[in-house]
């Protein structure tokens, strides 16, 4: 009986045999087909880039493009002798080396030694060195001379996951072409051309899946398939290729925001209930939600510039239609809940499913997201409104302000008190006031400051020993002497402010304008034309004030002079 065909897996069957063959890395291999044409061979190469991209294969077509019987040629013919032996693995003077396998000094001294020696039948001896990060730093020194001054028909091509590991002083005496992972655009097209020779059917939305796990890697795409193909015994759907793969169908990740989204704490238990009775790995979950998570906040931000090449048409509505419920920073720090908890299960946590539940639960209760400038916009402007209807004129002054001129008329000398003269009465004032002054001069302050400090007792020991003066412009202006920079601050404060003005307003009546006059620390306070002197215990509490020391002392234990 004959033997049964042996079957060769899709990434092995499908490796590319020329430069045309690599999938999706043009600025690889322009550069080599370009140097190859023109003759500019380097003597050693260094591969970087991520794993699946390509870096051994691209270095197996650079091998046979320079030994071909027709090279060095951009386009070997894989036809000859020498091609074919290098496809196989059986060319002598192709040597691949795995630096993980071998990384001591003796073995790289015993390279350094045979690169003394002609090729056997090709035109160059080409040393392949794979992960060459990981040769110990004895035998990186040892291929240091060798790799600077190779003989003439030797060729190096180091390939490396890990470039940064690489000593600058092996990177410089390469060139490194940098590999880079595919676009899901690129793999998909990649996986199609295949589907088709293989004759496998698959859905579009199953190579999405695919191409979204592979997260860039050729190799690993090609697996995946190999995979899936097999479970499936038929045409491979989006759900059968979840099931395959172990993943978590978008209805359960949307399932479970809409639930966190209404702050359903049990419905968001059930989803993670289901994950497990379905057998999912908690990590593979958590990484899918992260990556949910994400596309809602990318569709939030973005709005209908929104687009994701792993995503469908209707699966892009559907982002968009569920991000409009949540608000961006909610959504943001949800992802950010969610990587935390991804990287834990990921370590290896004691109890992953225990970490799943506490993080649905803290996710449905997590109080939403306020806007702080928009609230207190809305505060300041209810308030504004509510002291307009009391009076237009705040104090709105800056502090400090220019002192307004005051103009007295002369007093009348007489041998007798002289006739009281009407003056016109101010006017009325809703709220219930006390006698409204109706000259210019001072006015009686003392019992507006007892119904200021009613509601705020610390202002007692900045207002204590303010003046109200009627100017002749007919402003009421509220003279305060020598307050601290800690009371200069109470005064700039706009409850303060709101509060003084409707207690004035409420005694000299709605309508009037009011002002505020702060003198500076230490400066005596303003007096009238005529006005008499003030008594020396005022005078001794100014002096008071003036006082640095005193004034800390005041200010950390808000505090007040008595008389």
């Amino acid at each position: 009986m004959a033997d049964a065909p042996v079957y060769q897996a899709l990434a092995r069957k499908w490796r590319p045999q020329t430069f045309d063959d690599v999938v999706a890395q043009p600025q690889v291999t322009q550069t080599l087909k370009n140097a190859l044409a023109s003759g500019r061979i380097h003597h050693a190469y260094l591969f970087c880039g991520p794993r699946g991209t390509g870096k051994t294969t691209t270095a197996r077509i650079l091998a046979k493009a320079l030994n071909c019987v027709n090279g060095p040629t951009p386009t070997p013919c894989n036809e000859c002798v020498i091609c074919r032996s290098i496809t196989n693995g059986s060319n002598l003077d192709v040597l691949e080396i795995d630096a993980a396998s071998n990384t001591g000094v003796d073995q790289i001294r015993d390279l350094r030694d045979s690169t003394m020696y002609v090729p056997a039948q090709s035109r160059f001896k080409i040393y392949i060195i794979d992960e060459v990060h990981r040769l110990s730093a004895s035998a990186k020194d040892a291929l240091l001379k060798t790799l600077e001054e190779p003989p003439p028909q030797v060729k190096f091509i180091f390939a490396t996951t890990e470039a940064h590991e690489v000593p600058q002083t092996v990177r410089s005496r390469s060139l490194r072409l940098d590999f880079h992972l595919l676009s899901q655009d690129a793999l998909r097209i990649h996986l199609e051309h295949i589907a088709a020779a293989e004759k496998i059917a698959v859905d579009r939305e199953a190579l999405d899946v695919i191409a979204t796990e592979a997260a860039g890697s050729v190799r690993d795409s090609l697996s995946l398939l190999d995979q899936i193909a097999a479970y499936s015994g038929g045409r491979i759907s989006a759900e059968l290729a979840n099931e395959a793969l172990g993943l978590v169908d978008s209805q359960i990740l949307f399932a479970f925001t809409d639930a966190v989204a209404v702050g359903d704490i049990e419905a968001s238990l059930d989803v993670v209930a289901q994950v497990s009775r379905a057998g999912r790995d908690h990590a593979q979950f958590a990484r899918q939600l992260s990556e949910h998570l994400k596309r809602l906040l990318f569709a939030k931000s973005l709005g209908e510039r929104f687009a994701d090449e792993g995503l469908g048409s209707e699966q892009i509505t559907r982002y968009r239609e569920t991000a409009a419920k949540w608000d961006e920073n909610d959504l943001l720090r949800l992802l950010l809940m969610s990587v935390e908890i991804g990287h834990r299960v990921r370590k290896g946590a004691a109890q992953p499913r225990l970490e799943l539940e506490l993080f649905a639960m803290r996710a449905a209760r997590l109080d939403r997201s306020i806007d702080i400038k928009a609230l207190l916009d809305r505060i300041e402007g209810q308030g504004g409104r509510n002291v307009s209807r009391e009076a237009p004129a705040l104090f709105d002054h800056p502090v400090n302000p220019a002192p307004a001129t005051i103009t007295r008329p002369p007093e009348r000398k007489a041998a007798t008190p002289p006739a009281p003269v009407a003056t016109p009465a101010p006017p009325p004032s809703s709220a219930k006031a006390e006698e409204k002054p109706a000259s210019n001069g001072h006015v009686d302050f003392a019992p507006i400051l007892e119904a200021i400090c009613e509601q705020r007792p610390t202002l007692r020991s900045v207002l204590g020993h303010a003046d109200l003066v009627r100017t002749a412009s007919g402003v009421f202006e509220l003279r305060v002497p020598s307050p601290t920079p800690f009371q200069q601050k109470q005064l700039t404060d706009k409850p303060v402010r709101d509060l003084i003005h409707s207690q004035i307003i409420r005694v000299v009546g709605a309508g009037a304008r009011v002002t505020m006059h702060v003198k500076a620390v230490g400066a005596a306070p303003a007096r009238e034309p005529g006005e008499a002197p003030r008594p020396t215990s005022h005078a001794a509490q100014e002096g008071l004030l003036a006082d640095h020391g005193l004034q800390e002392i005041l200010r950390r234990f808000d505090g007040e002079i008595v008389e």
